[in-house]
């Protein structure tokens, strides 16, 4: 199915040669909304949920696909004042996970498996975020395998600082077949990060490699830093398939939130993030990512599905 976008946004499709597809929606937000390979026992399979209820509630909802989230992941907030942040010595209102997911973004290229995408600055961004950037966003189908590439330039003449990541919603279980309650997130020896209720500090307890369940309640988001290895890998094993999600080439994502609305949720979102929320107010080191004038920061992720 191809989905359909409200107030006729376009929707572009990208194939791969061995059927695997990709749907985006640059104006609303530079939403992917489906990327699903063909497989041996179930046909097509969509690695992400996508609900066609979701997309027409746009942008009051988006819980489904995979929305961009910049210039802040999360949210941050000052002493009795939510969901801003200050820099500079001025503060600045800025709703959670920023406001990229909620733009339109314009495509600059296209082909049959790629498509490349941009966000830039404008009067309605600069009354948040002062600041001149340009964001891109390529994605491209090589072999079946999503990738995702990410370039964020400063072009202003004074240092930008910005935090970034993806938020996919990845689809459990992925057929019929499947049960929820079964499936696990395979998660590489790292830090379990702990926070407090107002997200004003975090503690660290490493923790060894192990099969986490989705039946796990993650409506409160865990946090994961220090990865050994930057990939998760989401198991359905009554499908006999597993989602993978690699982000070595991300190094800046340095945390991953795993999340979901609900535990009978349709939905499991793992997360590579640049930044812990509330990183503005914070002011860890190394966290809020601070790009000189004229420097372009980037990153590149994959995901693939695959048989287990």
């Amino acid at each position: 199915m191809t989905p359909s976008s409200p107030s006729g946004a376009k929707t572009f499709q990208l194939k791969s040669p061995d059927g695997a597809i990709a749907v985006i929606a640059p104006e609303l937000g530079g939403w992917l909304l489906r990327y699903a390979r063909p497989t041996d026992k179930h046909g097509l399979v969509d690695a992400l949920h996508f609900s066609q209820a979701v997309v027409d509630r746009y942008p009051k909802e988006m819980w489904a696909g995979n929305p961009l989230l910049f210039p802040m992941v999360s949210f941050n907030h000052l002493p009795n004042r939510e969901h801003q942040y200050a820099w500079g010595g001025r503060e600045f209102a800025l709703g959670q996970h920023g406001f990229a997911r909620r733009s339109a973004w314009t495509v600059m290229a296209q082909g049959e498996s790629e498509l490349t995408m941009e966000l830039a600055d404008s009067e309605g961004t600069r009354v948040a975020y002062p600041f001149a950037f340009r964001h891109r966003v390529t994605y491209r189908l090589d072999a079946g395998r999503l990738h995702f590439e990410q370039a964020v330039e400063n072009r202003g003449l004074e240092p930008m600082p910005f935090s970034t990541g993806i938020h996919p919603y990845f689809q459990v279980p992925l057929t019929p077949r499947g049960e929820r309650n079964r499936c696990f997130v395979k998660i590489p020896a790292c830090h379990h990060l702990a926070t407090d209720a107002r997200y004003e500090c975090y503690k660290a307890t490493e923790q060894p490699a192990q099969e986490l369940p989705v039946a796990q309640d993650a409506s409160g988001t865990l946090f994961l830093g220090e990865l050994s290895r930057r990939e998760l890998i989401l198991v359905d094993p009554g499908s006999g398939l597993e989602i993978i999600l690699n982000w070595q080439d991300a190094p800046q994502h340095r945390f991953c939130a795993l999340w979901s609305r609900a535990t009978d949720a349709p939905f499991y979102c793992l997360e590579p993030w640049t930044a812990l929320p509330n990183s503005f107010t914070r002011a860890q080191p190394g966290e809020v990512i601070v790009l000189a004038p004229g420097e372009t920061f980037r990153a590149a992720m994959w995901i693939d599905l695959r048989a287990t």
